[in-house]
């Protein structure tokens, strides 16, 4: 499928936002602002930032940017469902699962099926990550010490891999990519604990947080996924 057919089917837009959200953690944290959008002086300059969007690289970049944010809140929604034992818990579990099978549909339409069967279901990446969250939320709900920590460690673990897989993918530097793995993973964990304790406005600033870090991580992954294939996403 390639990317203009799969955002048809989306039939959704996201707008990227710029920079790199802070890791999840004890300490309260504030959305960081999102930069205001360019000012275009006339219709010249308008037509011409249209020109610019209206292209492969950038529907990869919006596809990218939508369906991982779109991950961070519908994982944060179904672990908080999941905490409190929710009639509506196995429905959001499966929005979240079938946005992992979109996300593995974009990975499919530069990289091919056997790269997106990989992503999804090789050991400890997409969807283990997403079973690890479950393993912690039920420790987390049970008071499990031992759980949590076990989970939190396979959570580690899945930052290794994940990251590798990228590397590998999209020749990015593993060490940046795990380091922005890590972020994701410890804010989700960070917004499901302060829910757990109550905490509400800082559990949504957290889920704020992890939905324009995945945004900036769509555009970080589609820079290196276009420089990777100029052929393919030729202006």
């Amino acid at each position: 499928m390639r990317v203009r057919t799969l955002l048809a089917l989306l039939a959704v837009s996201a707008c990227a936002a710029l920079g790199l959200a802070a890791c999840g953690g004890d300490d309260d944290d504030s959305a960081s602002a999102t930069p205001a959008p360019a000012q275009t002086s006339g219709s010249g300059n308008m037509a011409m930032s249209e020109a610019d969007t209206m292209t492969p690289a950038a529907d990869l970049r919006v596809a990218l940017d939508t369906l991982l944010g779109e991950h961070a809140l519908l994982a944060v929604a179904a672990t908080q469902k999941g905490l409190d034992g929710a009639e509506d818990f196995e429905a959001a579990a499966a929005a979240l699962d079938a946005n992992s099978v979109e996300v593995s549909e974009a990975i499919a339409s530069v990289y091919g099926d056997e790269a997106a069967e990989q992503f999804l279901d090789a050991p400890s990446l997409w969807r283990d990550h997403i079973r690890f969250f479950v393993d912690y939320t039920v420790a987390l709900a049970g008071d499990d010490k031992a759980g949590q920590q076990e989970a939190v460690d396979n959570l580690i673990g899945y930052t290794g891999a994940f990251s590798g897989f990228l590397a590998q993918a999209t020749g990015l530097p593993q060490d940046a990519l795990q380091e922005g793995v890590t972020t994701h993973v410890m804010q989700l964990k960070g917004a499901l604990d302060a829910y757990a304790k109550g905490n509400y406005e800082k559990a949504q600033s957290l889920a704020r947080e992890a939905y324009k870090h995945m945004i900036a991580t769509g555009d970080t992954l589609a820079e290196g996924i276009v420089a990777q294939n100029p052929d393919m996403f030729a202006r």
